[in-house]
């Protein structure tokens, strides 16, 4: 029962996988097709009805990835320094992940796109990771960057457990492996003062930093006692003091739970049978 195949470096163009049409692997859970010449990479040819992982790293021609397997959770598309568009993943229900670092073709529409869908699938229910280069996503006045520092603090709204589904966060550094701590507190310390929403003097520069971002769902605290209104404050702490005011910026935005207008399905714990191995160990931004 074959469940992962490597064909990395392969030299794999187009051509091959076209001529792959009708292939059936139904166990296949990881794809790694590293290194190798695509420019239109489309899964409709391909039959992987539980493929959870594709890893298609530093395929340098890549212009067009396409009709990804619905069961899709992880894409790992570093060094895609082609790529312009993911197609459409509307219905990739169970997708978490995505990385894109180094340079792309990728534009904000797209990239807001990507979020956007992974925010009305199941991940709302979960977690979300994305790690971009050079693009600033989900701009707008509900979340405006923030001076780095050591602590910020997000006052919550009453029932906040009953409006919202989870957060979502933006950090944009030169440094992709930065620890953020996120904890919810009860009422208000003497020396609390509330600086998520306070707007940087100073645009950061998109071109030589990444932006990743990260969701938490609420879901998370169901077996907790945090689930009342008199937890009102998220703090969020940074472990590398070194970075602070060096231009790195921070962002975040509550989820109302009616994002999606569609009723959503229940959702099963299938899709956190896949994590990425490396990272098993946290799932953070």
């Amino acid at each position: 029962m074959l469940k992962k195949t490597v064909l990395s470096n392969c030299s794999l163009t187009d051509g091959d996988i076209n001529s792959a049409a009708g292939w059936e692997l139904p166990n296949l859970l990881e794809l790694n097709l590293q290194e190798n010449g695509f420019v239109r990479l489309d899964f409709s040819l391909l039959l992987l009805p539980q493929l959870k992982c594709l890893d298609i790293r530093y395929c340098k021609d890549l212009v067009e990835l396409s009709e990804l397997p619905l069961s899709i959770a992880v894409v790992l598309a570093d060094g895609c320094f082609s790529l312009e568009s993911f197609g459409d993943i509307s219905n990739c229900k169970w997708l978490w992940k995505v990385t894109l670092t180094g340079n792309h073709k990728l534009g904000p529409l797209v990239c807001d796109m990507l979020l956007n869908s992974m925010l009305l699938g199941n991940a709302k229910h979960y977690f979300i990771s994305i790690n971009l280069s050079g693009i600033d996503i989900w701009s707008g006045p509900s979340v405006v960057w923030i001076n780095w520092v050591k602590a910020c603090n997000m006052t919550l709204p009453h029932d906040w457990y009953n409006h919202f589904s989870g957060i979502l966060m933006f950090v944009r550094s030169e440094d992709l492996h930065m620890g953020i701590n996120i904890s919810i507190k009860q009422g208000l310390d003497e020396d609390f003062q509330s600086q998520i929403w306070q707007e940087s003097d100073e645009t950061p520069d998109p071109e030589y930093q990444e932006t990743c971002v990260g969701y938490v769902s609420f879901s998370s605290l169901r077996h907790t006692r945090c689930l009342n209104s008199t937890y009102n404050i998220i703090s969020f702490s940074f472990g590398t003091e070194d970075l602070y005011g060096n231009g790195n910026r921070f962002r975040a935005v509550l989820i109302p739970k009616d994002y999606d207008p569609m009723q959503t399905t229940k959702v099963t714990t299938d899709w956190l049978d896949f994590w990425d191995e490396e990272d098993d160990s946290k799932k953070d931004i």
